[in-house]
């Protein structure tokens, strides 16, 4: 990354972070309905390009299952039907799922990958059991934290170290900052006004906050702070993934996606008509439009699970990389 292209960066998101902490609510908003989609357009093709070659048919077509059964559940959302709760714990369980694919080839990949895999099974299977509401909300919340590892996986040479703290500054050090110092303190530094408003329809702080924080943390007094701060990690989130990984590319990785994917003008242009679409289902009702998101969404959240673990378990294409194993999209 050049030093211009880095300023811009900073710029970009020491603006997201006074927005997240001035209005969090309109920052989520806006956010989401502009970005959110082509995000998770070029994150899964990121991935595709990436890792692609690392999975062999016969795996990608389990974990493309339990996707899809992700998928149908948020559908399921959309209609109304089904609890939340019984939704969520299907949801947690397809995702141990994801991970237990992987299990034959984390077994051999070292002692690391294999307790990641087996912390991040308990986890789901005991989030499913115990509580599988407030486990989705904070999957949600740290499904920001993702680019993080991505870029850990894929940067090389010289810049990579102080890439990497960069990256951790605006991930980790910044959004702890909000919390601790609240963002009412924040916000009184720099003289601007706190506004918890948000769009017609989708309310003010109160009504948004459940979509990063656990019900049990919703009457804490910190609730608001943690809400902006997963404002602001969603905005960094969109930065890397839309601005910074489509540069960085495959690199390395053979070149071998599972999906035949659009050039990129036309992927642009698909993504782009795709968004404005949708941007005119925000207007009209921000929580449908949110939760038709939630299923195309689902998708690339979930698939980073197994798609991390590959990534700490360092495998490389030795898993059947053949180019002609190849998929056609749906």
């Amino acid at each position: 990354m050049s030093p211009l292209r880095a300023g811009i960066a900073v710029a970009l998101a020491a603006l997201a972070f006074v927005a997240a902490a001035a209005a969090p609510v309109w920052t989520y908003a806006l956010s989401l309905a502009l970005f959110g989609l082509p995000h998770v357009a070029c994150e899964l093709r990121y991935l595709d390009e990436r890792f692609g070659a690392r999975v062999d048919r016969a795996t990608w077509r389990r974990l493309a299952g339990a996707l899809l059964a992700i998928a149908g559940l948020r559908a399921l959302a959309v209609l109304g039907v089904g609890d939340f709760a019984l939704r969520a714990a299907v949801e947690l369980l397809l995702g141990g799922a994801l991970v237990a694919t992987l299990a034959p080839r984390l077994a051999i990949a070292g002692a690391l990958p294999r307790a990641l895999a087996l912390a991040t099974l308990a986890l789901a299977l005991a989030g499913a059991a115990l509580a599988p509401a407030v486990a989705l909300v904070a999957f949600a919340f740290l499904h920001n934290l993702t680019p993080l590892g991505l870029l850990a996986e894929r940067l090389r040479g010289s810049a990579r170290a102080p890439l990497l703290a960069l990256a951790t500054l605006g991930f980790v050090v910044v959004p702890v900052l909000l919390i601790v110092s609240g963002r009412a303190a924040i916000v009184a530094a720099i003289g601007l006004p706190l506004h918890d408003g948000g769009p017609r329809t989708l309310g003010d702080l109160a009504t948004a906050a459940p979509s990063f924080v656990p019900g049990p943390w919703l009457d804490a007094p910190w609730a608001g702070d943690l809400f902006a701060a997963a404002a602001f990690l969603q905005c960094l989130h969109y930065l890397v993934v839309i601005g910074w990984l489509p540069r960085l590319g495959a690199g390395d990785a053979p070149a071998a996606p599972k999906l035949r994917w659009p050039t990129p003008r036309a992927f642009a242009g698909l993504v782009l008509a795709s968004t404005a679409l949708l941007a005119v289902g925000y207007f009209a009702d921000f929580l449908d439009a949110r939760a038709a998101y939630g299923v195309v969404a689902s998708v690339h959240a979930w698939i980073e699970v197994p798609i991390l673990l590959l990534a700490a378990a360092g495998l490389r294409a030795s898993l059947q990389p053949a180019t002609h194993d190849r998929l056609q999209p749906a």
